[in-house]
């Protein structure tokens, strides 16, 4: 195991709530997966956008991962940890 550190899942994607630089997307989506996200929403105190700000992010860095031959997951002991994804 290497070096443990923390990783800002947020450093290239800000989950300020500013509207400058800002592009806008329709997002269309079944039901459910809007419960998923009102109630992550309601879970972590985040806004809808930034909850879906973070699941890209988190998304980018598993994919990023995943192309460097490293391997994504839980697990159960902290002491486990190369990278810990903080931020949330």
């Amino acid at each position: 195991m290497g070096n443990q550190h923390e990783v800002p899942v947020s450093d290239k994607l800000s989950l300020s709530d500013s509207t400058s630089n800002r592009i806008e997307k329709n997002l269309s989506m079944t039901p459910e997966a809007e419960e998923v996200l009102a109630d992550l929403s309601r879970r972590t105190g985040l806004s809808d956008g930034n909850v879906l700000r973070l699941a890209i992010a988190m998304l980018k860095f598993a994919v990023d991962a995943k192309e460097r031959g490293d391997h994504v997951g839980v697990a159960a002991n902290p002491e486990a940890f190369d990278v810990e994804l903080v931020g949330f």
